[in-house]
């Protein structure tokens, strides 16, 4: 806990940054305000439908909106993860797809309920075992509830939700399991510039339990704090980039700790029609490493979910 106290304003100034135009906005954005709330509105119910605004769930990449979607709206989502790159090197390619039912009973409550599965390919990275599989990996739920509704409640939206998962296969390590994870995030994010420049934060919160062949029976957390902008260059078209740090831990809280990463890279939103859209998302570890040089600590820094290089591939169609 000290450690994280001490590096602690270093790391999060990049979010800080962003955080501070949240606090500029309720000037920026209070002259029209009026005007403002029934776009802002439609945008939580479904809005982007309209090419008016784009629903921001997906707008920043790895960093996730407040949005919920439409009222009594239901979506499939095809999502692709992709982990490239381990310490010390070898080959690590890691793939996790998932198929996530998405629907919002409410103007501030949606849920997710998704099926994972992972391929890997693994080969002399230092902790981890040579394998190479595609499988089945688990499954998830996720309800999202929206505490403060964008230009309606305040001139930025927040949000939360909690996601619980069950893994047979460790998406990381590969390895067979019974793991159970219990991840949490507070979303923030704002329309700085009226339908044209969007920003958002996360934090990020997942301990868990695992128990894996060859590994063993262990508890391990991971936190993250990402910030993001967009540039809505066309009607259907966003640009953006973003910035993320995490840091892991061999325990359910903040202690013991394993390493850190920070990435940075662009992002992608494409409103294909009304129903589908698109989204993609690219970092790269720029900063970070193991809490020493230890082989044990190397081992344990590849076994977590920090990898060199990160890729996300979205693309959801409503009915």
């Amino acid at each position: 806990m000290a450690n994280i106290g001490k590096n602690l304003p270093l790391k999060f100034l990049p979010v800080l940054a962003v955080l501070g135009l949240f606090a500029g906005a309720p000037g920026a954005l209070a002259h029209d305000a009026a005007d403002s709330e029934p776009a802002s509105a439609s945008a939580h119910e479904g809005g982007a439908n309209s090419g008016e605004e784009f629903e921001t769930k997906h707008l920043f990449g790895f960093t996730e909106g407040t949005d919920v979607g439409e009222v009594g709206g239901r979506e499939l989502e095809f999502e692709t993860f992709a982990n490239i790159g381990k310490q010390g090197g070898g080959r690590y390619d890691a793939l996790e797809q998932e198929i996530n039912y998405e629907a919002a009973p409410t103007s501030r409550f949606g849920y997710e309920a998704t099926l994972h599965g992972v391929s890997q390919q693994i080969g002399n990275v230092p902790g981890l075992n040579n394998l190479s599989q595609t499988t089945f990996s688990g499954v998830s739920f996720n309800p999202k509830y929206i505490l403060l509704t964008r230009g309606v409640d305040a001139p930025f939206g927040l949000a939360v939700s909690l996601q619980p998962e069950y893994d047979r296969i460790d998406p990381v390590t590969g390895a067979h399991a019974n793991n159970f994870v219990l991840g949490s995030r507070v979303y923030l994010d704002a329309e700085l510039i009226e339908r044209k420049l969007y920003a958002a934060a996360n934090l990020i919160f997942s301990p868990e339990v695992d128990n894996e062949t060859f590994y063993g029976v262990s508890q391990y957390a991971l936190f993250g704090a990402t910030a993001a902008l967009t540039w809505r260059l066309m009607p259907a078209f966003a640009v953006g980039g973003e910035v993320e740090f995490y840091q892991a831990y061999n325990s359910l809280g903040f202690s013991q700790t394993i390493g850190s990463a920070t990435y940075l890279g662009p992002t992608m939103h494409w409103q294909i029609s009304p129903k589908v859209f698109a989204a993609a998302a690219w970092s790269a570890q720029i900063a970070g490493q193991p809490c020493n040089s230890s082989p044990a600590a190397l081992a344990l820094y590849n076994q977590s979910d920090i990898s060199r290089q990160r890729g996300r591939l979205t693309v959801g169609v409503e009915f």
